[in-house]
């Protein structure tokens, strides 16, 4: 396939992405495309970019991006996890795309991965162009907060108030980490946040832009988000939630498959963790994928 660097608009802010272009592409075709969105505290360089290349392997063309405040992307603070403004960056993912010549303008499908996921069922939940959903290891990051004990909440969310005021005053962002360094992994660490740490932190999948990391006034704005709270909005058009038999986020496809519509499908890749499915269990995930978007787009 080939990449192109390409920049499109969300409101005020130029978000970077990576276009790709199938080398089966003739002059003059319009192909169906896919957006890729990409984990919290990721870039369009991990897992979604490595989806991305193999989906165009098979004739889709693909956008990875960075959403703002994260990796290319404009807007400041720089990683600030801001869930309702990711949901429209996809939608203007979607704009670009129809814009673009070799794009069939009626055949745009997303694909979100872990957080990605979550945003990706949220914008479609109100844009009807995007006609496809599939999601890999999908998880709702305002449902995951809301599971810590209350004291806790309370407790961030006084902190976030107070680093909002010392922004104002200062410019100094407080942050906190989306996942631990390696150094503070225990044996009583989350699965998740121990496989998480390893492919964020490590040559596996670490990238200079990817600090894994939210400014912490973040958190205010998340516990109100629910990215599964009009996905019944979606249908008729299709939605498939890939995740894995051994996933700690597991429960979250299946809230999402319990809320949603029909046509919409769960598979379970046997044997996959959570993060199984950023690399290493990728041919386990992407022919499931490739059949659904071929089919459905």
């Amino acid at each position: 396939m080939t990449r192109t660097d390409v920049t499109f608009l969300s409101g005020p802010l130029k978000l970077a992405g990576h276009l790709y272009i199938p080398d089966s592409y003739k002059e003059g075709q319009k192909l169906p495309a896919i957006i890729g969105v990409h984990p919290a505290g990721g870039v369009k360089e991990q897992t979604t970019g490595t989806y991305c290349k193999e989906l165009a392997d098979h004739g889709f063309i693909t956008l990875a991006f960075d959403r703002r405040y994260q990796g290319e992307s404009e807007g400041t603070p720089r990683q600030y996890e801001q869930a309702f403004g990711f949901g429209e960056d996809v939608k203007s993912a979607v704009t670009f795309l129809s814009l673009q010549p070799q794009v069939d303008a009626s055949r745009i499908g997303v694909l979100g991965i872990c957080a990605g996921g979550g945003y990706a069922l949220f914008a479609a939940s109100s844009d009807p162009r995007i006609k496809a959903v599939g999601t890999v290891s999908a998880a709702c990051y305002g449902s995951l907060l809301r599971t810590l004990p209350k004291a806790d909440l309370d407790a961030i969310l006084v902190q976030a108030g107070e680093a909002r005021i010392e922004y104002a005053k200062t410019g100094e962002v407080k942050y906190l980490p989306i996942v631990p360094n390696i150094e503070d992994i225990t044996e009583d660490s989350p699965n998740l946040m121990a496989e998480g740490s390893e492919y964020y932190n490590t040559p596996r999948g670490s990238h200079p832009r990817s600090i894994s990391r939210t400014a912490i006034w973040a958190y205010d704005e998340l516990l109100l988000f629910d990215a599964f709270a009009f996905i019944d909005q979606i249908a008729p058009r299709p939605i498939l939630l890939v995740a894995g038999s051994k996933a700690d986020t597991l429960v979250y496809s299946q809230k999402a498959y319990n809320q949603a519509g029909e046509p919409k499908e769960l598979y379970l890749v046997e044997g996959s963790t959570h993060v199984d499915l950023y690399d290493r269990h990728l041919q386990k995930a992407a022919p499931k994928l490739i059949e659904f978007f071929k089919e459905k787009l």
